[in-house]
């Protein structure tokens, strides 16, 4: 991918899906990693993420789960 073009994003739910963990956990992590951005829904706004955030999310909640 060039570094002009736009990165997949991923959001939430999603997110919470492919790391097998809740949407709760997801947001702790993501607050204490400082990883994620706040994307504006037509009536909410989530959090999305990138696959390199995502790979970040995965190591730290299997670390935590030692």
């Amino acid at each position: 991918m060039a570094d002009g073009e736009p990165k997949a994003m991923v959001n939430e739910r999603q997110a919470s899906i492919l790391l097998g963990i809740t949407p709760l956990e997801l947001r702790w992590f993501s607050r204490m990693l400082g990883i994620g951005r706040q994307n504006a829904c037509e009536d909410s706004s989530q959090i999305v993420f990138t696959y390199d955030e995502l790979k970040s999310l995965s190591s730290a909640a299997a670390a935590s789960a030692k």
